[in-house]
């Protein structure tokens, strides 16, 4: 206020008014508008983090917005644009062969099971990466065979006329060995 003058805009303002001696008083008024501050703040945090702002602890994504006090005495608003980053969860179905091995996380795997691992994702955030692994069978097929000495029995390709124990490696159905004795 001045002079009975309400004043939002800098300027120069000048007012006469009538001194105690009954003389002119000019007053001059040099108004300077010192401006608010503003600020945005967009940050992030993983999922089970917390994030302090303006003496809160912040666990969900939003926008915050806190008035300070700048420097020159104005309001100082700070906008807080806060988001969640969310664990990333991954699930692989693999399966082996009873004489294979799997390698995960530097790990080599025989077993069948269900096998876990946290990782780190890009952005520093949790990775959690679930193996289900399937072990799948070889299979074993034994055949008890006889021939008349002067006949001969075809396994596998060959034309068998000696007695004796052979052997096959062929590929089953499901992809592993399957071994005929």
């Amino acid at each position: 206020s001045f002079n009975g003058q309400t004043l939002t805009t800098a300027g120069t303002y000048t007012a006469t008014l009538t001194a105690a001696n009954g003389c002119d008083s000019v007053v001059t008024l040099n108004l300077t508008v010192k401006p608010n501050k503003a600020t945005t703040l967009n940050e992030s945090i993983c999922a089970g983090a917390s994030y302090t702002f303006n003496g809160q602890t912040l666990t969900a994504a939003g926008t915050y917005t806190a008035t300070l006090t700048a420097a020159n005495g104005c309001d100082s608003v700070v906008t807080l644009n806060l988001q969640v980053v969310p664990e990333i969860r991954t699930t692989l179905n693999e399966s082996i062969c009873a004489s294979d091995s799997y390698v995960f996380n530097g790990q080599t795997l025989t077993t069948a099971g269900t096998y876990a691992v946290t990782l780190t994702a890009k952005g520093g955030c949790d990775s959690i990466v679930t193996l289900n692994l399937i072990v799948k069978p070889i299979a074993t097929t034994t055949l008890n065979e006889a021939i008349c000495a002067g006949d001969s029995y075809t396994f596998n390709g060959q034309t068998l006329t000696t007695a004796g124990t052979y052997t096959a490696t062929l590929t089953a159905a499901n992809g592993c060995d399957s071994i005929v004795t």
